[in-house]
């Protein structure tokens, strides 16, 4: 007869414990939520060893992406010593024209200004409209004879020959008269990426 009621006693707790201790609970819960999600985020977050930047009026699909990627891993070097090859693509989508976005012209730039500024990306590979715009920014080179046509590189051939991207223009970002030249971390990522383009391109640069 006792069973019934020890059952009520301890509902009552449970009900007492929760009217009190409610937020706390729910508090705990959240930041383990949040613990959770950010300790995943860093177990699962890829470490890359380059960066390379396409910027395009359009954006690229994923498995143009992908193809590309799969064969700059191939000729890559593992820079950052963990024991694995992965090299990240950065499509910059500005579009040109009068009929363009103007908001999505701003996101493209914005994005593709901050790569410039931190040096993330070494190697660019722009269409001829996005060429148009940006050869006199001093950052990449203005000559289009310093440029390799993306159907012209080895490299293309490998990725399957993706048509869309046949007349994208690749080339090294200018690193003379900038803050990277005195940093010679920076400088040395600029010397490995210019192993991979030229790997890529199988076309050997003048020296910087």
């Amino acid at each position: 007869m006792k069973k019934p009621q020890m059952k009520e006693e301890t509902r009552k707790k449970i009900d007492n414990f929760w009217y009190y201790y409610k937020i706390h609970v729910l508090v705990v819960v959240f930041i383990l939520f949040v613990a959770g999600v950010f300790i995943k985020d860093i177990v699962t977050k890829v470490d890359y060893d380059y960066s390379v930047a396409f910027v395009t009026e359009e954006m690229m699909t994923d498995e143009e992406i992908s193809s590309i990627q799969s064969v700059l891993e191939k000729e890559a070097e593992d820079l950052n010593g963990d024991g694995e090859i992965h090299v990240e693509m950065q499509n910059y989508t500005i579009p040109q024209g009068d009929s363009a976005d103007p908001q999505l012209v701003a996101a493209g730039q914005t994005k593709l200004t901050v790569d410039i500024q931190e040096g993330t990306s070494m190697i660019f590979f722009l269409s001829p409209g996005c060429y148009e715009s940006y050869k006199d920014s001093g950052v990449l080179p203005a000559d289009e004879s310093e440029y390799i046509k993306f159907s012209d590189c080895t490299g293309y051939e490998e990725a399957g020959s993706p048509k869309e991207l046949g007349d994208l223009m690749g080339a090294l970002r200018l690193v003379e008269d900038t803050k990277l030249k005195k940093d010679q971390n920076k400088m040395d990522y600029y010397e490995a990426n210019k192993e991979l383009f030229e790997k890529f391109t199988e076309k050997t640069l003048r020296g910087e």
